[in-house]
């Protein structure tokens, strides 16, 4: 596996580091099987919220965008709540088609710059019951 992770439980959410690279790897593949886990993890802990840190180097293609954002659909439930941090600037403008496709998809998904934004999300939507 080109992924490497670690799922932690933080106050009120999970919390997964994500570490490697997409290069030479089935990108698609590599990420469904990590959310798989994730999901089963935050469904056994009864946890909504998922805050996802990202430090992977190289980019994904569109179309590995678009067949995650599709294959997790089995994975999803309606309070599920995703902040997504992705530490390579170089997939800040995918990361936008990343947000818009997950929200027409019906995942509550948002993509940030830093953990601490991303952080203070969850936290805002905890407080507001909005999961």
């Amino acid at each position: 596996m080109s992924y490497q992770y670690a799922i932690s439980e933080c106050d009120n959410y999970l919390r997964i580091e994500v570490t490697g690279t997409r290069a030479e790897t089935n990108v698609a593949q590599e990420s469904l099987s990590m959310w798989e886990t994730v999901a089963k993890h935050c469904q056994s802990k009864h946890l909504n919220l998922i805050l996802a840190i990202f430090h992977l180097e190289g980019t994904r293609s569109l179309t590995d965008t678009f067949n995650i954002v599709a294959g997790v659909q089995e994975w999803i439930w309606p309070e599920l709540v995703i902040a997504y941090v992705d530490t390579n600037p170089a997939n800040i403008k995918t990361n936008i088609i990343v947000e818009k496709s997950a929200m027409i998809h019906g995942i509550n998904f948002r993509t940030f710059l830093t953990e601490d934004d991303g952080a203070a999300w969850l936290k805002a939507m905890h407080s507001t019951a909005r999961h």
